[in-house]
């Protein structure tokens, strides 16, 4: 992380995310997470190919079910990573640290078809837990049985 200040809401900084070519906001509730961010920062750009196809295929998912909910075409894609064109990421929340140090993903991003309340992605365990609009959710959370609003 660089160019760490405090803000009325915690400390917030920057890192790059080399998937998207470009930097991003991280939040952070205090400097002893600074370590930790640092570590979910790492494993943002260390995803492997397999769970950024998982997110891609699902952000696909969200991107056709809510055109066709509001009358719009689907958009073919030639390859699950076309969809990476249309989805800006906004910022990477760092929540408390569980299960020790172990990394988390809970990122805000901006995606074409929903201006209004863009994509949320949740990553643990090299899995895609959670794609679909951004509701804070839990990147600690249960999410064996999904919502139907969860396109992972």
């Amino acid at each position: 992380m660089k160019n760490i200040r405090n803000t009325e809401y915690g400390l917030v900084g920057e890192m790059y995310f080399s998937l998207f070519d470009r930097n991003i906001e991280v939040s952070i509730d205090d400097e002893l997470m600074i370590e930790y961010a640092n570590i979910c920062a790492e494993y943002l750009n260390s995803l492997n190919d397999e769970v950024i196809n998982q997110f891609c295929l699902a952000a696909i998912r969200y991107c056709n079910e809510f055109l066709s909910d509001i009358g719009e075409d689907e958009i073919g894609f030639n390859k699950p990573s076309d969809v990476l064109t249309l989805i800006k990421p906004k910022s990477l929340t760092v929540p408390d640290p569980q299960n020790g140090l172990e990394p988390v993903i809970d990122m805000e991003l901006d995606c074409e078809w929903e201006e209004e309340h863009g994509m949320e992605l949740i990553i643990r365990n090299d899995t895609v837990l959670y794609v679909g609009a951004y509701y804070g959710e839990n990147p600690w959370g249960d999410y064996t049985n999904k919502k139907s609003w969860n396109y992972a």
